[in-house]
């Protein structure tokens, strides 16, 4: 019996050897893969209890804006919060301006200090790299399921390595706010997610639980204030807007609400703070860009552009002066005036803009035809720079192929510049996504002599042209503001 029984322990043995040997480990990929199979983000699932906000966010939100003062106080706030979330990432963005050292260095120090803090880790498995990081911080999900910081930081490294997937970050940023709701950091990139994923209602949705959970939260209010604007319903968003001042007071600049009330088309409320922004000395860089449209809006013109003048004047380093120059309350008013046209070449450094002929395309079309100009003789056409590893241009297709659908055959037309390097990018992209308009081709990517010769920067860049050869708006971006500025040059 013995015997037997050793026979039996020594096959059991031989089994579960062979059983263990046979058995491929998992990747790391494959755990991933797993980890969020059944992953469905379910928004009522979201803990709704208020939030106390950190004094921390509290301390960095009274600084407004105000850069250098921040990063002059900025190793003395690490003293006194070295827990902070929000000092450590804004320290490892001033650093950066250093060169990529001098980060990695700051997060060494943190992570020697203290290997055991969450965000020391978090900071940490963020410096390694795509494949290091993606390892580390799947490892530190094995050994903690249930760390908010674990998902968040696995999620960025995906957002930073790959860029097409967004998928997989919101899945993931999802399970972080699943795993602690506290951390409003989390949401806020969730709410950006969506808007790279163009899910308009889960982003407003989202954006509501946020102001439910912080009703000072002001990135939520103005991504809320925006999705209403967009579809619409103005009686909401001045709702929101007169609510969220009302219980936040102190959140607003002066000068921001009145750019809100500009939104909404009531001059009146937008000069009244206006006035009081300019009465209190207030410094925001915005002031004179936003009395500029509330001069403009009420048909005040020369004070209008006089004022846009000042703002450009004095804001040669903000990095939006080109899209808020050309926005199209100003595209639609001021582009027959020679000193707006000035202006913007200025800007611009003489890239083709508002008011002037629009330049020539050339190039053969993805079906090896040679592009013609005739074919948008006496049309209304769109001219869209755009490559399919471009999540930006990706985010604003769908706009573009729905006021195409509604409006090509009222005389409306695109034309696409490709900027991608390989033909089958672009050619499964347009397939998949149902676009029906012609695209350039070269293959050059940037080096593509339509970039050179309309002076492109960046992508998606657009010029949308009228009957007539002019370029009457530029980064145009949403598709209320597409299908509106399609809509005027259409019935002139």
């Amino acid at each position: 019996m013995k015997k037997i029984l050793t026979g039996a322990l020594i096959t059991l043995m031989f089994i579960m050897i062979m059983t263990g040997c046979s058995q491929k480990e998992v990747t790391t990929d494959q755990y991933i893969e797993n980890l969020l199979a059944d992953i469905e983000i379910d928004l009522s699932k979201i803990n709704t209890e208020l939030m106390v906000v950190p004094e921390d966010q509290k301390i960095f939100e009274s600084y407004k804006d105000d850069y250098a003062k921040l990063d002059k106080d900025l190793d003395s706030l690490l003293i006194k919060y070295p827990n902070s979330y929000i000092f450590k990432v804004v320290k490892l963005q001033f650093l950066s301006r250093m060169g990529e050292e001098a980060g990695k260095n700051f997060t060494k120090e943190l992570y020697a200090k203290d290997s055991t803090n969450s965000i020391n880790k978090y900071l940490h498995g963020m410096s390694l790299g795509y494949d290091l990081g993606k390892e580390y911080f799947v490892n530190q999900i094995k050994l903690d399921k249930e760390n908010g910081y674990n998902y968040l930081g696995l999620a960025m490294i995906y957002l930073e390595n790959q860029k097409d997937d967004m998928f997989t970050p919101a899945k993931l940023i999802y399970m972080s706010i699943i795993k602690d709701p506290t951390n409003n950091y989390s949401f806020d990139i969730l709410s950006y997610l969506f808007k790279m994923l163009n899910k308009q209602e889960e982003m407003a949705q989202l954006n509501g639980i946020i102001l439910v959970k912080n009703p000072a939260n002001a990135n939520a209010f103005a991504a809320l204030f925006s999705y209403y604007i967009e579809r619409e319903e103005k009686p909401k968003a001045e709702d929101l807007l007169d609510t969220f001042i009302k219980n936040n007071p102190d959140v607003l600049a002066n000068s921001d609400i009145a750019e809100y009330y500009v939104d909404l088309n009531l001059p009146e409320k937008a000069i009244n703070y206006i006035d009081q922004a300019k009465a209190n000395n207030e410094m925001n860089p915005l002031i004179d860009y936003v009395d500029a449209k509330i001069q403009v809006s009420i048909g005040n013109i020369k004070k209008g552009l006089a004022s846009l003048e000042k703002y450009a004047n004095q804001s040669a380093g903000d990095r939006y002066l080109s899209y808020r120059v050309t926005e199209a309350i100003f595209a639609e008013n001021l582009y027959k005036e020679l000193k707006y046209i000035n202006m913007l070449k200025k800007i611009e450094n003489g890239a083709p803009t508002i008011g002037e002929k629009v330049p020539t395309l050339s190039g053969v079309i993805l079906d090896s035809t040679e592009f013609d100009i005739k074919n948008f003789e006496n049309k209304v056409y769109l001219i869209d720079f755009w490559a399919a590893w471009c999540g930006p241009c990706k985010m604003e297709m769908p706009n573009v192929i729905e006021v195409y659908n509604e409006l090509n055959a009222k005389g409306f037309d695109v034309i696409g510049v490709n900027l991608d390097n390989a033909k089958a990018d672009a050619e499964q992209y347009i397939a998949s996504s149902g676009i029906k308009w012609g695209h350039i081709f070269s293959g050059d990517a940037w080096k593509d002599a339509n970039v050179a010769n309309f002076k492109v920067q960046g992508i998606p860049s657009t010029f949308l042209v009228d009957k007539n050869g002019i370029i009457r708006y530029k980064n145009i971006r949403g598709k209320k503001q597409l299908h509106d500025s399609v809509t005027k040059l259409l019935s002139e």
